[in-house]
């Protein structure tokens, strides 16, 4: 995927995320206040405010700049922790044309990392990381099989998708959510959610050129 591919892609999963506002929305109301969809909403609008405007030579640029504008125009600690898929995962990227199968996996793995180190959690705290830990694990096992990047980003979007939905059954050890102790048990995480809606607008991005 070139450089293009790559600004397309992210239009598609700002679309995806911002059409996703409503029912993120819902998702926080049951533990939290209910303005996750607006503020996911407002931080990928202002990507695509980004992308219009922008010059990129290369993907990780464009990796990277997602990554500091959520971070900017989403504010407080959510907006650092879903800009550091992105901007965690640029780091570690070099500056080729075009990104490999390889690529999205160190994106997605070391954006993790980054994740866990900006917000302190760890798999089991009922947070996007439960979403997006088994995305990565299901991407690594499909990319050591020599699958193409749609097959892998297709294994990670329903690991994340099952991850999301298992949050459901974890008591929340993070955010707002954690005062509420066991009341959270019953009510699906609405980061994971947005981490699955993220993995799949990138999935079903790329399935449509790979055909």
């Amino acid at each position: 995927m070139n450089v293009y591919n790559t600004i397309d892609m992210m239009y598609e999963v700002c679309d995806e995320a911002i059409s996703s506002k409503d029912l993120l929305c819902k998702l926080d109301s049951f533990v939290g206040d209910g303005d996750h969809g607006f503020t996911v909403a407002r931080g990928f609008s202002a990507v695509k405010n980004v992308l219009d405007k922008g010059s990129f030579n290369t993907p990780r640029e464009v990796f990277a700049a997602v990554g500091d504008t959520l971070a900017e125009s989403m504010g407080g600690a959510i907006g650092l922790i879903i800009g550091g898929l992105f901007s965690g995962g640029a780091r570690t990227m070099n500056d080729s044309a075009d990104i490999t199968v390889d690529d999205i996996y160190k994106l997605l793995r070391n954006g993790l990392e980054e994740i866990k180190m900006i917000g302190g959690a760890k798999e089991g705290d009922r947070t996007l990381i439960d979403a997006l830990s088994p995305a990565c694990d299901a991407y690594k096992n499909k990319m050591d099989s020599e699958s193409g990047l749609a097959e892998c980003l297709h294994a990670a979007a329903i690991a994340a998708g099952d991850g999301a939905a298992g949050t459901s059954k974890m008591v929340a050890r993070k955010g707002r959510a954690k005062f509420l102790n066991k009341e959270s048990l019953g009510y699906v995480d609405a980061g994971s959610v947005t981490m699955q809606k993220v993995i799949e607008a990138m999935w079903k991005y790329v399935r449509k050129i790979e055909e």
